[in-house]
């Protein structure tokens, strides 16, 4: 019984589809990263956040090998929330933290990632290359 729980709670792909910078598809499963906000990309009339382009590219990068994601919690969508990592990084959602272009989600991470943002942060890279912070990351 342990086992099958423990399997059910790990999925694996190769080479997932993503979506945006923190949602990506592995099979039949579409992960939300743990811990992770990026832009939003465009949807319908309502135009990409900026860095939405670049937080995606930056996720299909980290992603680009075997990837496996560790079983977090499901959200209000029904999406599988998971810590992963792949061929590329030990810890996917980190490195697009420390990429600049996404931030942590301190609302459901409590500061896992605040040393992968703040090193983000200090670098002075993706979104924090600027003074001025997209409306959607000063509303926390």
């Amino acid at each position: 019984m342990f086992l099958a729980f423990a399997a059910a709670t790990l999925i694996t792909c190769d080479a997932p589809a993503v979506h945006d910078g923190d949602t990506l598809r592995c099979g039949d499963e579409r992960v939300r990263l743990y811990g992770v906000d990026a832009p939003e990309v465009a949807r319908g009339k309502t135009p990409a956040q900026p860095f939405a382009e670049e937080a995606r590219l930056a996720l299909i990068a980290l992603t680009r090998g075997h990837v496996a994601c560790r079983f977090v919690n499901r959200d209000r969508y029904g999406r599988f929330v998971g810590k992963c990592w792949s061929t590329a990084t030990p810890d996917v959602n980190a490195a697009v933290i420390r990429s600049g272009f996404a931030s942590e989600y301190r609302r459901y991470s409590k500061g896992f990632y605040a040393k992968a943002e703040a090193e983000a942060r200090a670098a002075g890279r993706g979104l924090w290359s600027s003074q001025r912070l997209p409306a959607a990351l000063t509303r926390r």
